[in-house]
């Protein structure tokens, strides 16, 4: 089984550097929480393991059952992401039925004021 191209560590391991210093200056100067970052951050020191140590996706390959090991590291990338939307997206539903709740509290209590006031 062939082991990954010069070409494709460089890149995995130049995105991956890139995607960790990103993740890192939004947390530190507070534009991401830290638990939104830690994927990203986990995510990046996967793949700079990945690009270092290429036998790891080899391993992975055959163990999983995929041809080519670059094939493998695609596959589990695209996984993740897909694991993270959802995760996401069960935020997000959780988010709006709350707001949706607010916005209903904010609306009675308006409306309590507002009978209150002409009385």
């Amino acid at each position: 089984m062939a082991i990954l191209s010069w070409s494709f560590r460089i890149l995995l391991l130049v995105g991956s550097v890139t995607v960790f210093a990103v993740i890192s200056r939004c947390i530190k100067k507070r534009k991401m929480q830290m638990r939104d970052g830690i994927f990203w951050i986990v995510m990046s020191f996967l793949l700079i393991l990945v690009s270092a140590f290429p036998v790891l996706a080899v391993w992975a390959a055959e163990f999983i059952g995929i041809q080519s090991p670059s094939n493998c590291v695609f596959f589990l990338i695209i996984f993740f992401l897909g694991c993270h939307q959802f995760y996401l997206t069960i935020r997000i539903s959780k988010l709006d039925m709350k707001n949706s709740k607010l916005t209903q509290h904010v609306a009675i209590q308006k409306t309590l004021e507002d009978e209150g006031e002409e009385q």
